[in-house]
């Protein structure tokens, strides 16, 4: 599970805190009963957070370095998704998942960056669509302006895109997404925690009682219901969510609820809670006449589907999951969103009818326990993620047992769909590369037979030329020299022969790149390991992971393939990638500079900035 911003382990009611908590929580919880292992991905927001903590038998949830160790809004977090996905892959190349399903869309980007290399099948769950937060939201949508292409994007390389409800398929099928590629499967309820029978909280006498619980964000619509107050006398509405109690005055969304209650003059029929534990929610939700939820717009809504399953019937706009979830006339009212006249109406006819209520209630209770609980949620997406493991297990299986040049050419095309999703680390290595080696730097290669000639005709076009003129580029193959490979051999053995060539030629700002199809090969992760310690920066490009390669170098360029030779074959494909990208950068530096650039100081070291350059391509 990968949740860049909603912890499992977050308190809810904050502003970025609310139902995708409880869906990974849960639904993590699930699969760890049925005998799963499960970890939960998810940004580290407090540096003394350890790294892995237990959620439940099955389940951790592993913290990841992404920015600053502190509390971020969500919509700030997109600048830090390369160095989160770099944390993901490189947990998953020593920690290898079969299916890793991603919530909300920021996941989703990360999780693809990393799960390409190593050929793992990603699930998605956006949670919400950007598309549809800027129709309703306009010039208060504080999204990064990317996010729409990004969704698109991942809404057609994600294995399964898993909407929560009808009207999250049809914008997702407006993205271009594959119908067929689309299961619906809706969050889901805790039926232990939430039901009918059990305490109900003490209230004032002689006022009926709206509730709303969730957070305290304007597109929630709070703020039309208490517009809607004045027109309902002797109903009082209870708002629990946000900070905590003591803490309302601090929140900007709760200040201008309290201050709207006090100019429709209702403040004292207005309570609010702020946040309120999730064990003591059940008692709050069945002391209600109604549950309101009134947002502008709702991916799905938790929040109904608990109060259906505490057998209280529900108000609800007409938007998003709601619309599947609460039944129109059955289990509750649908309104329109944003009309307070309309809210007033629906609730006064409502609160005036016992009996309706009394049997949207028992309607309610029924719809959530035979479609919502957590045991036929979970059912679902296991499904999926069988499907999902299956086919790319087949699709492998297809490749390998095709023999001839049928096989050969279906497993190499498997590759290359792979290879395209690591386009934009190509690209940055071929920058970073780009204004090393200009600025007086050194490219050393190393490999052994096919990769030999792999790490050779990397430095052969950098020394000559791939696609236009430019300077040559000081690149040696460490191979080439049969003397002193022969004569390291014979002296100190072969595991050395390019560890001792590194320490002779490797400079702090030099770069290693080491080609091997089994990621295992003695004499080259002893290239690296003498490289790291020289301050180079390692690269590595080799076969299927998780392999020591992979785990000892900088960066990685993995290439899932069932043969030696498809590795191979792909490793050129990315040497010529590689090289274009280096003569694009060397082009653009040079008309920057008006003219071809000349050779400046090396820089100093800087391997950390590796992962600042991912940016590039995020």
């Amino acid at each position: 599970m990968v949740s860049e911003h909603a912890s499992p382990l977050a308190v809810l009611g904050g502003v970025d805190a609310g139902g995708q908590n409880v869906f990974v929580a849960a639904l993590s919880r699930e699969l760890g009963r049925r005998g799963h292992d499960v970890v939960v991905f998810t940004r580290r927001d407090d540096a003394d957070l350890p790294r892995r903590v237990g959620l439940c038998p099955g389940v951790e949830v592993e913290h990841l370095d992404a920015g600053p160790a502190v509390a971020l809004p969500k919509d700030e977090l997109f600048q830090h998704m390369p160095e989160f996905a770099h944390g993901l892959g490189r947990s998953w190349r020593s920690w290898r998942p079969e299916v890793v399903h991603a919530h909300f869309w920021m996941s989703g980007h990360a999780s693809l960056i990393a799960a390409a290399p190593l050929g793992l099948p990603v699930v998605q769950t956006f949670h919400a669509l950007g598309a549809v937060k800027r129709r309703y939201q306009g010039g208060m949508d504080t999204s990064p302006p990317q996010r729409l292409e990004i969704e698109r994007e991942i809404a057609h390389q994600a294995e399964r895109v898993l909407p929560t409800c009808s009207d999250e398929v049809f914008e997702l099928m407006r993205l271009g997404a594959d119908n067929e590629r689309l299961t619906v499967v809706p969050c889901g309820v805790d039926l232990d925690l939430f039901s009918p029978h059990g305490p109900a909280e003490e209230r004032r006498g002689g006022m009926q009682r709206l509730l709303y619980v969730g957070r305290l964000v304007q597109r929630k619509g709070v703020g039309n219901v208490i517009s809607a107050l004045p027109r309902l006398p002797g109903v009082e509405l209870v708002v629990a969510g946000g900070p905590d109690r003591s803490r309302l005055r601090e929140d900007p969304e709760a200040r201008r609820l309290i201050e709207l209650a006090e100019e429709h003059g209702v403040a004292e029929r207005v309570q609010m809670r702020g946040r309120v534990e999730r064990e003591r929610l059940p008692a709050l939700i069945r002391s209600a006449d109604a549950m309101i939820s009134a947002p502008w717009y709702e991916p799905f809504g938790i929040v109904p589907l608990e109060a259906m399953a505490c057998g209280v019937p529900v108000i609800a706009t007409a938007v998003g999951g709601m619309i599947d979830s609460v039944v129109d006339g059955r289990t509750g009212v649908h309104v329109p969103p944003r009309d307070p006249e309309r809210l007033a109406e629906a609730t006064s006819a409502l609160l005036r009818d016992p009996e309706r209520r009394r049997a949207y209630g028992l309607a309610g209770a029924k719809r959530v326990r035979r479609l919502y609980g957590w045991q036929r949620v979970g059912a679902q997406v296991l499904d999926v993620y069988e499907q999902v493991a299956a086919a790319r297990r087949g699709r492998r299986a297809a490749s390998a047992q095709r023999g001839g040049s049928a096989g050969h050419l279906a497993a190499l095309g498997e590759a290359i769909r792979v290879l395209e999703c690591e386009r934009g680390k190509v690209d940055a290595w071929g920058e970073w590369l780009a204004e090393r080696l200009l600025a007086g730097a050194r490219l050393l290669a190393a490999g052994n037979g096919g990769s030999a000639a792999e790490a050779q005709h990397l430095t052969a076009e950098l020394v000559g030329r791939f696609e236009g003129e430019r300077r040559p580029l000081s690149a040696i193959p460490l191979h080439g020299d049969s003397s002193s490979l022969t004569a390291i051999a014979n002296d100190y053995g072969g595991e050395q022969v390019f560890a001792r060539q590194v320490e002779a030629h490797g400079r702090p700002g030099d770069v290693l790149v080491a080609f091997s199809t089994s990621g295992r090969s003695e004499n080259v992760l002893r290239a690296i390991e003498v490289a790291n310690s020289l301050d180079l920066t390692t690269w590595a490009m080799t076969g299927p992971g998780p392999n020591p390669l992979a785990e000892a170098s900088d960066e990685a360029m993995i290439c899932e393939a069932p043969s030696a030779a498809t590795v191979q074959e792909m490793h050129l494909v990315a040497v010529h990638l590689l090289c274009g990208a280096v003569d694009r950068c060397a082009e653009r530096i040079a008309r920057e500079s008006g003219g071809a650039p000349r050779r400046s100081p090396l820089l100093p070291p800087r391997r950390i900035e590796l992962g600042d350059r991912r940016g590039a391509y995020a």
